[in-house]
Parts: C-alpha cells; structure tokens; sequence
C-alpha cells in the first residue's frame, strides 16, 4: 500500500512537470499590431432592429472591453445552458427572432412586394437596399462616431481580431466572413446611407470540437484612405456566408427523387412536440413555428418549406462569430490615435516590471507569474488631477494547477497604501496541458472615492489565505501579449471641487452682425488649485473670440473670480444672418475639471428697431385755402447688419378733419440713413372757408419691420390772414371788375389783367435792356497773350470797331492791372475817329525795364471810351518775360602802371560782357592778390551790356600775381 502511493505521487509528480514543461514550449499566435498610437474598438451587444430606435446612430462601437461573461453569438446558439437543468434548453426565442429576420431579409430579395422601383433615383434606391440589408440575419454592422475636434485620416492596416467557431464536422464545409469599413452620410440631411470604403472576405477554416479561435484579418487602407471629421460616423460590418452542409444535401437529394421534404419536417415537429423531455418538446414547437411562419410567406419569397428550413439549418449548423464579452472581446485596431475617447473610461493593461498603462500590448512574449505563494502587485500612472473612481473590473487569465480542490483567488484594488475594494473568485483547476480560454473577472462596485492628483492605483492578486495548495499546486497569472491581453478597467467622474456658472449678455446669446455676446464665467474652488480656462468651438460664419483676463488662475481654498470672454461676429453684412457658434469652456485644475457650453447666434430676433422723425417744425403757418407740403426726415436707428433695410408707412391724421395728403410709405431705407429733405412729406390743405384759426396735425412713421415700432409727431397749423400776393390779387380782381374783365373771363378776369400787364413791363424791359446793352465800340485783339525775349517789347494790336453808322472819336487808356509795376506802357495813338461802321488799328507796346527777371509777367487793361461818354469797354492783355538765362565774359584785362614798384598803387581795368537772354543781376567780382582777396564790387548787367572795371590795388614786394573771379 505504501508503495503504492509513492508511485501514484511519482506519476503525479512527473505529469504535472511535463504540463508544465509542454505549456512553457507552447507557441502563442499573435496578431501583428500596427505601429504607433493606436485605437481599439470592441464589438458590443448588437441590436439588428436598433436602426428602428435610434435615427442615423446604430449600435455603437465601444473604446474599452465588454465585461460581461456572455457571449452575443451571431447566428444565435440553438442550446443555452441551465445550470439546474442536465440537459440544455432549446433557444426558443432567439432562435425564432432571428428567423424573423432571415424571412425579412429573404422577403426583402423580391422587390415586385414592395413595388416597381426601376423608377427610383439612385439615391432613393440605395436607401432601400441599406434599409433591407439591415434585415441580414448573417450581419452585424455597428457605428462609431468621431467626437474629435480635428478631422483625421485613417491609412494603413485596419485589424479585425474576431472570434469564431465552426460547427461543421467535416473539413470542406468552409464558410467565409466578409469584413467593411465605410461612412454614414444623411440622404436629404434625413435618411441614414453608409457608403461602403472598403471590404475584404475571408475563408473561416473549421475548428473541431466547435473551440472557439481568433482570427485575425488585415483590411489595408493604403489606397483608400478615409477622411473623418468630427460628428462624422464610420460603420464596420462582419458578414458570414454560410456554406452548404452534407445534411442539407442528402434532403435535396430526396427532394429530387420524390420524397417530400416538407412532410418529413411536418412529422418531425409533430413527434417531437410530444415528447415528455422538455428540451424535445421546445424543439418540436419551435420547428412548428418555423414552419407556420415560412409556410405564410413561402409564396411571397419563392421558396419551397423544405429549402427554407434547411437554409436555415446550413446557418445555424455553420460558423458562429463571437463578440461581446470579456472572453471573447471582438475588436478592430485602427492605426491612429482617435480623440474625443471619454477620458473617465480607462483601460489599464498588465505588463511586466509591475508597471500597468493604457498601452496596449504589443509584446510576442507571453509573461506568467506564478502568484500562489506571493502576490503579485502591478501599479498604474498618477492620475492628472483628482477624480471619483465609481467602479472598476480586474479581467485576469489565470492557469491554476491543483489536483486536489478549488483554488480561492483575491483581487484588491489599492490608492496608494489605502484598501479601495477587494473582491474573490474561486478558480477551477486546469488540465495539465490546456491553457486559460476564458479570463476571470473581478469587479469592483460602488467604490465612490477620490482619488487625488499624482495619486496611482494599484492592482493585486493573491491566493486567498484560508486557501492551503495542494501538491505541486501552482497558479499563474498570464498577461502581457494580445492572446491574454489582461487588464483592469476603472471608470472615474469627475470631482466637484471646482463650479463654474455662466452669465450672458445678451442672456439669450442673440446678436446682430458685427456684434458680440459676453459671456461671464463664475469660477469657485473649494480647494486651493492653480485653474486654467481654456475652451473649444464649432462654428458657421465668422467669429473671434477675445479673452479680456488671463487664462491661468490662481484660487485659494473656497475662493471665486470672474473671466470675461467677448464672442465676436466679425461679418457685419446680412448674410451673418443664421451663423452660430457653440463654445465649450473647460475650466480645469489639479483638484478638478468642469464644462461650462454656451452658444450664439446671429439672428433677425436680436434687431432693436428704432425710427426718428427729424428735420421739421412744430408750426407751419398756412392761408386760407392754401395747399402746404410738409416735409421731415425718418432716420432708420435700428440695430442690424449694416446692410439691413427698413420699410416704413407714413400716416396722418387732422383734428378738424381737414384733408391730407400723405405719402404712403417709404421703401428699403439703410441702417443709419435718413430720406432725403424732401422724400417724407404731406400735404395739408386748410379750406377756404374755414372759420378756425389753427389745427394739430399727428404724423405717425410705422416700421414694416416691426409694426410695434412707430415715431409719431405732432405740428400746429396756424391760420393767418391774407399776405401782400392775395392783396395785389385782390387789387388786380377789382380792377379787372372795374374794366369789365370779370364779365368777359369771369373769376380769370384778375389773371387776365395781370398778364396783359407783365406782357406790357416785359415790352420796356425788353426796350431798356437794348438801351442800356449797346455798345459804342468793339474792341478785337487775336492775341492777347504775348511771351517775349527779355530785351523785346511786347506789341498788340487791338481792332477799334465803330458799330454805330455816325463817325466817333475815341481815347484809350491801358494801365497794368497786376502783378508787377516793373514795366513800361504807351498806347499808340492815345485817341482817334472811327467813321461809321469802321474800324482802326492802335498799338498798346509793354517795354521791359532794367528790374525786370525771367519769368516775369503782367496784366495791361485797355480802356476805350466814347469823347466825351463815361462808359467804356475794355480788354486785358498778358506779357510775359520767357525763362532765360546769363552768359558772363570776362575780357580785356589790363594794369596801369605796368610797371611799379612795391607800394605804389595799381590799377586793374577790365570788361564784364553779358552775352545772355536775360540780366545778370548782383553779380560779384572779387580781385584776388597772390591768391588772397583784395576787393569785391557786386554789379548788374543788362542783357547784351557791358560793364568796365577799375579796381586799384597796392603792389607788394617780389611777384604780385592777380586773379579775377565772377560769381551771380
């Protein structure tokens, strides 16, 4: 007996030491990740009818692993288990939804039920295709949508790492999986199409003894690569077709030869519907509904009962994607880092040196630790600022060994030396060869707990301590490869240490173009934090935002402070009209974060209208049976782009009831114009026989606007009486009465008079004029601009005309008139006789004189009168000097005596020439002794003259060398 132990402890001994050794030499398969930032995305729960619920936004992706231990299984299993049950249950109502869908999506195939649809423009056809393929029983699509705040491009390997199983028994029975990326759009900003990018199908080998296995496929976006903006949606979809199976043959075959499928099925349900075992009796009711149901529709569908059932059968009996659960976490991997990910979702992962970060691994290695007699303890990163951890899921692959019992495993989460949850889970013992297939969760409720800035979690496991180890017991911890990614997944919110409220004027963030809304923060702490403020936005049109205080703060302990942020409209014209902003500040701390969203709009609501009358009098004064027109200015004052227009009505009323006339409106008048002075107006007639003395007139301006908008003013007509006009009509009429007029015109018989007059004053007039317009002389002169040399005399010749038929004598007088008195006039002859209707000829010479420059020019007005008449008539002439210039020489210089000796006095004689246009004024000779000045005399020189020099000078002993120099 005792030898018989040892050699049952010997061959235990040995098997578990080869396990060991088998399981360390085992090669794991690992998906080959992308380079870089990378961002996973998990398959969830999928709702093939949540397109019904949920507008554009399907089901959603999600960015961390699915905690539950149920697997969502695509088609459906036909058995669940029932842990009170030895037999398992038949999936009766899972089964029958999905066959819902698959006689939808096989209805949906003939469109002759839904109608003709050649017709369809593209657009409406391609909605109904999707809208169909959302009835694929062989298919889940779901969403993720992009909350980024920059667009980004997706390039490269996208991986799906998905979960299958074949339940095919025989190695040709091979299904394939179709895998797509592509995009939502909205069709009439309405109706949801995804536009497929991207696809690539696969072969999904079988897997014997339906285990489940991973299979990773590559989708290379390289020539295709997606642009994402933010909102925007990007849809993945896996589609299994199922192949053929051997069963589904052999039935066709009998079909074939005369056997009738569907009465085969018929007894079948039948008999087994009866059954007394519960399992069997689910199956038989859910066959009968499965025939029941295909029966109805067979003839919609084109499709016999039999081949019906056994598509169905080939479905249910082929491949089976996995996804959803924390066991078989289908995901994707695209390769880059997508924004907008919730900050307060965090997925640590387990790697080696103790360490856990949001990396994902990447390692090919796989790392067990073997923790049965020591814990094993992993820490993560300091958290940014302080946060309330809500829950937390530790998710391990554990490998236990122990013959002999259950081993009782603990989890404990840690903020530093502080206990945050502890949770146990009793773990099953392996097979010495096998390796974990399944991850053990740990999960951690209600933690509610803050954590502070710089502070890190962290993660431990241990064997329980009322668990003693069997012989040779062990258990392990494998982590640190994509096989056995685990993890711990925590979800924070976010502290309310720090509040921020906010405050708009205008309260309702409505402004007019050009305008601006101000916004008020009201930021409290109740710990001491240095704050920024910082703030994102999405927009339509133009807009500017100023800050007016700095974004960094400082706040003590249940302190508060203000920041003012000025959001601007920077297009002032009335296409602003419908941009609006929305702004989201994020007021962030050490010890906190919050959000505080505002918008704005430029909106037609935030217009203040505003009209005024200018421009007018408060009196008028009017005649009896006078006609006045009353005029004012409107100014538009109204808020607005500044190429906004406003109409307005213009209406009067009289308290006497005495007619008006006024103009009905005014159109299209701009942001801060006013009509003209003569634009707005009414006409108040006062009637003739009024025995009132005064009336008050109310003008109102009403905007067409806002009719609520409206200026009104009031003006007092004073009556008065008859003024000088209706007293000289008066004195007309009674004349008019007099002469017998108003017998022959009636009441024109006034008019009548005063015309007939006017035509008479006009007749003297007309005589007067003549009388007083006639000249006694014309005075002609072709050129009355004359520009001469500066030694010239300018000479014109004026006409004399006698325009009367008797013979005239005639003076004339010429005087200059301006600039210059430099000249000289004579009049040659100073007067003369003209016989009638004759003319002569007579001089008017302007001489230079000596003062005069270059440029030089003057008015000459010439005067000529009848003898002995005062009235004359004149002409002005113009002479000018032309620009000119000098030309000075220097010749015949001499000395007397020639000879001397020192001391005696000499004398230099010499001629100064001016050989140019105009004269030299001023100019300076200096004399120069042995090259030091001895004299300077300063002379003019008239054009073409000549001035002689003498200039003594006292001779000096030895050489006396002159030298002579001319300077204007």
């Amino acid at each position: 007996m005792h030898i018989n132990k040892t050699l049952r402890a010997t061959t235990l001994a040995l098997l578990i030491i080869l396990a060991s050794l088998l399981s360390c030499i085992q090669n794991n398969t690992v998906t080959a990740q992308p380079s870089g930032e990378t961002t996973t995305l998990y398959f969830t729960k999928y709702d093939p009818l949540g397109f019904e619920e949920e507008s554009i936004n399907g089901t959603q992706m999600s960015l961390t692993p699915q905690t539950t231990t149920k697997d969502s299984e695509l088609p459906p299993p036909i058995f669940i288990k029932n842990e009170s049950k030895i037999l398992r249950d038949f999936n009766t109502e899972e089964l029958l939804a999905w066959i819902d869908l698959w006689i939808m999506f096989k209805f949906s195939d003939f469109s002759s039920e839904f109608g003709d649809t050649e017709g369809l423009p593209d657009e409406w056809q391609q909605y109904l295709d999707e809208l169909f393929e959302m009835y694929n029983p062989f298919k889940i699509q779901e969403d993720y949508t992009y909350t980024g705040e920059q667009p980004v491009e997706i390039s490269g390997d996208i991986i799906f790492n998905l979960f299958f199983a074949s339940k095919s028994k025989f190695i040709g029975e091979k299904d394939n999986v179709k895998v797509s990326i592509g995009k939502k759009t909205l069709l009439f900003g309405e109706l949801p199409i995804t536009k497929e990018i991207k696809n690539l199908t696969t072969t999904i080998k079988p897997t014997f003894s339906n285990r489940i296995k991973r299979i990773p496929i590559t989708l290379n976006l390289e020539n295709e690569s997606i642009l994402v903006e933010p909102n925007d949606i990007i849809s993945f979809s896996v589609e299994i077709t199922p192949s053929q199976r051997t069963l589904s043959k052999i039935f066709e075959l009998l079909n074939k030869i005369g056997i009738d499928g569907s009465c085969i099925l018929n007894i079948t349900a039948n008999l087994l519907s009866k059954r007394k075992i519960d399992t069997l009796q689910q199956f038989g009711e859910t066959l009968k509904e499965i025939i029941n149901t295909t029966a109805t529709l067979k003839e919609g569908i084109n499709i016999s009962l039999s081949d019906a059932f056994w598509e169905i059968v080939d479905a249910l009996r082929g491949s089976s994607f996995y996804y959803g659960s924390s066991a078989h976490p289908s995901h994707i991997i695209l390769p880059l880092k997508l924004t907008g990910e919730n900050e307060n979702s965090k997925v640590y992962y387990l790697h080696s040196k103790n360490i856990m970060d949001e990396n994902k691994t990447t390692n090919d290695t796989l790392i067990r630790t073997d923790f049965s007699k020591k814990p094993i303890t992993w820490a993560g990163p300091a958290l940014s600022r302080s946060k309330i951890l809500k829950d937390s899921t530790a998710i391990f692959y554990l490998n236990a060994r122990d013959l002999l019992r259950k081993i009782s495993v603990s989890a404990t989460l840690y903020n530093g030396d502080e206990v945050l949850a502890t949770t146990s889970q009793n773990i099953s013992r392996d097979f010495l060869l096998s390796r974990p297939n399944e991850p053990v969760t740990f999960i951690f409720n209600d933690i509610n707990k803050e954590i502070n800035y710089n502070d890190r979690l962290s993660l431990t496991i241990a064997v329980t301590n009322d668990t003693s180890m069997g012989l040779f017991g062990k258990i392990r911890a494998w982590y640190d490869t994509e096989a056995y990614p685990s993890l711990l997944m925590v979800t924070f919110d976010e502290t309310d240490n720090i509040k921020v409220t906010s405050e708009s004027n205008p309260p309702e963030g409505l402004i007019v173009p050009g305008s601006s809304v101000l916004y008020t923060l009201n930021i409290t702490s109740k710990k001491t934090d240095n704050i920024s403020v910082t703030y994102t936005e999405s927009h339509v049109g133009a807009w500017k935002i100023a800050v007016v205080e700095d974004m960094l703060i400082s706040l003590a302990a249940g302190a508060s402070t203000q920041v003012h942020i000025f959001v601007n409209s920077t297009n002032q014209t009335k296409d602003t009209y419908g941009n609006t902003i929305d702004v989201t500040f994020i007021v962030q701390g050490n010890t906190g974060i919050t959000r505080e969203a505002v918008s704005a709009e430029v909106s037609e609501a935030a217009i203040v209208y505003d009209v005024e009358i200018l421009g007018y009098s408060n009196n008028i004064n009017i005649s009896k049976g006078e006609n006045r027109t009353f005029y004012f200015v409107i100014k538009n004052n109204n808020t607005g782009a500044i190429d906004d227009v406003d109409s307005y009505t213009i209406s009067a009323s009289s308290n006497n009831d005495w007619p008006l006339i006024a103009r009905e409106s005014i159109r299209n008048l701009v942001i801060g114009d006013s009509t003209d002075t003569d634009d707005a107006r009414v006409v108040i007639q006062v009637p003739k026989d009024t025995t009132l003395n005064s009336d008050i007139i109310t003008i109102t301006v009403t905007s067409d606007g806002d009719p609520s908008t409206t200026a009104t003013i009031n003006v007092t007509v004073h009556v008065i009486a008859g003024d000088f006009l209706e007293s000289i009509y008066n004195l007309f009429d009674s004349a008019a009465e007099t002469l017998g007029l108003n017998e022959m015109f009636g009441s024109y018989g006034a008019i009548v008079l005063a015309s007939i007059l006017m035509i008479i004053i006009l007749f003297l007039l007309i005589i007067l004029a003549l009388v007083f317009t006639t000249k006694h002389v014309r005075i002609i002169c072709t050129d009355r601009i004359k520009e001469i040399e500066a030694a010239e005399k300018a000479i014109f010749e004026l006409t004399l005309q006698n325009p009367s038929k008797k013979t005239q004598s005639y003076e004339i007088l010429a005087q200059q008139t301006a600039p210059s008195s430099k000249w000289m006039i004579a009049v040659e002859p100073l007067a003369t006789v003209i016989d009638g209707r004759q003319s002569k000829t007579v001089q008017i010479i302007v001489t230079q004189t000596n003062n005069n420059e270059s440029k030089d020019w003057t008015q000459v007005t010439v005067h000529v009168k009848k003898t002995g008449k005062k009235k004359t008539e004149y002409i002005t002439l113009i002479a000018m000097i032309k620009e000119g210039k000098t030309l000075l020489k220097l010749d015949n210089v001499s000395h007397w005596p020639t000879v001397f000796n020192p001391g005696e006095k000499v004398t230099t004689s010499c001629n100064i020439s001016n050989n140019g246009t105009v004269s030299a004024r001023n100019v300076k000779v200096f004399f120069y002794l042995n090259g030091k000045q001895k004299n300077m005399v300063e002379v003019t020189i008239p054009a073409g003259s000549i001035a002689d020099l003498q200039i003594p000078w006292i001779a000096v002993k030895g050489k006396n060398q002159v030298r002579i120099r001319l300077k204007e």
